[in-house]
Parts: C-alpha cells; structure tokens; sequence
C-alpha cells in the first residue's frame, strides 16, 4: 500500500500542475509556468518512487498488470517532457502533459486491487523487460509528439482567424512547434519500433499474443506512414499535426481495452 501513495501524491502533482499550466496560459505571467514545471517534477520523483519500490516488491520490471503498465505509461511520457521541454525551450507544454499524466494515473489508481502482487513470475529474462520498456517509453515520446501537434493546431487556428488569444502570446511560434514535432515524433518512432522488433524474440510458453501483435502493428503502421509523410512533404504540417494527436487518442482510448485483453503479459497473482 505505500507504493500505491507515492502515485497518489505523484497524481495530485500532476493534477497541481495542471491547474497552475492553464493558469499560466492565460494569465501570460511566467512565475505561474514556473510553479507548474515545479509540481510536475515533484510529481515525477514521486513516481519514480512508486515504480522503484514496486520493483523492489516484485523482483521485476512494474508491468505486470494493468495498473503497473498504466503508471509505467504514464511515467514515459512525464519524463519525455522533461528532456524535451527545456532542451527545446517549451515548458509550457507541460499544461498540456500534466492532465494527460493525470487522467492515466487515475485510471492506474482506480484499476488497482487490495490483491496485484503477482506470485510467480516468468523466466523470459532480460528481453522481455527491455521490450516493454521500449515500447513503453516510445508511446511517451510519440505523446508528447502529438501534445506539441495540438499546440500547433491552437496556435494555427488563432492565425487563421486572427483571433489572438493569451495562448498565443503563452505558446511557441508554429515554426518551433513543428520543428520539435517532427523530431519528437522521429525519436519516439524508432524507440518503440526498437521495443516492437525486440518483441519477436522473446520465447512465448504457450500462444501468441496476437490482440497485442495486430494492436501494436496498427500503431506501427500509423506512426511509420505519418514519419514517412514528413520525409516525403506529402502533406501539410496541419494535417499531419490531426493525425498524430487522432492517433495518440487512439492509443489512449484503447490501451486500456488491449492491455485486459492480451494473454501473454497476464501472470498469476496472490490470492
């Protein structure tokens, strides 16, 4: 159980900063960016608390369950945002990350039961656990891709209709926003394509999982056809900022759904 209150109070710091993101988009006030960056690191360490110390408790890599997986999830996308935001100037993002991260990590709360610690564990080795953990962090960078697109897209609209907003003034220009997009949107491609590949070589005892095969190989797909438009210029940094926050929704919509679906990442628990 105290494991499960390090994410409580890491959720509530997501949630604090959140709150203090949007405040800070429409107040234009820079001290108020500022107090929301400090919540969502706060926030992370104790995260990364929880998922240490539920390693700890079971001996492996916290993706055993749906509320494991979920925090993991989470977790990528957080720490995405911190290596991208200052390196990029663009902590403002941080407005957008935090509710996401905060609407996970409540689904991770809600999923938990009194009984999750599973009592044996399966001797796959280290390939299993650098799989998950590739494919995990990648489908963080790849969101924080897409949060960068629906930047873009607020701050596009508001030219188009030359309706500036405090947004406006708050938010990057396009140019930087598309900039870091297509770089994000690379990196995260090929750390999960790394994490998918790596996939195919762990031993599987019984069948496999193909609900996580074909779900994996959809998100595969898009995310290689929106790399290769980028390459190409087929099409507009508008629309391929729409297809990348569609199919970031897409993933969020339906992890959860796969996850309780797919057979080869259940193990057995204590009960």
């Amino acid at each position: 159980m105290q494991d499960r209150l390090w994410l409580f109070l890491a959720t509530l710091g997501y949630l604090a900063s959140a709150g203090w993101g949007l405040y800070a988009l429409g107040s234009r006030r820079p001290v108020a960016n500022r107090w929301s960056i400090l919540f969502i690191s706060v926030g992370f360490a104790f995260h990364t608390l929880f998922l240490h110390q539920r390693g700890e408790a079971i001996q492996h890599c916290p993706i055993t369950n749906l509320f494991e997986t979920l925090a993991f999830f989470s977790w990528s996308l957080v720490l995405t945002y911190l290596v991208v935001g200052p390196a990029y100037r663009m902590s403002i993002l941080g407005a957008f990350t935090a509710p996401v991260v905060f609407l996970i990590n409540f689904f991770a709360l809600a999923a938990a039961s009194s009984i999750d610690l599973p009592s044996a564990m399966p001797h796959l080795g280290w390939q299993l656990e650098l799989h998950a953990t590739l494919a995990l962090l990648g489908l963080g960078v790849l969101g924080v891709a897409a949060l960068a697109g629906l930047a873009y897209l607020i701050q596009e609209r508001q030219l188009k209709r030359r309706a500036l907003t405090s947004w406006f003034y708050t938010l990057p220009n396009v140019g930087r926003l598309e900039l870091v997009q297509q770089r994000v949107l690379i990196w995260g491609f090929a750390i999960f394509s790394a994490g998918a590949a790596l996939g195919f070589f762990i031993p599987h005892q019984n069948s496999e999982d193909w609900v996580k095969i074909v779900w994996s190989g959809v998100v595969w797909s898009l995310y290689a056809a929106l790399v290769l438009v980028l390459w190409l210029g087929r099409l507009s940094h508008k629309k391929t900022a729409l297809l990348s926050v569609a199919g970031y929704v897409f993933i969020l919509l339906t992890f959860w759904g796969i996850d309780s679906l797919s057979e080869a990442h259940v193990f057995p628990h204590e009960g």
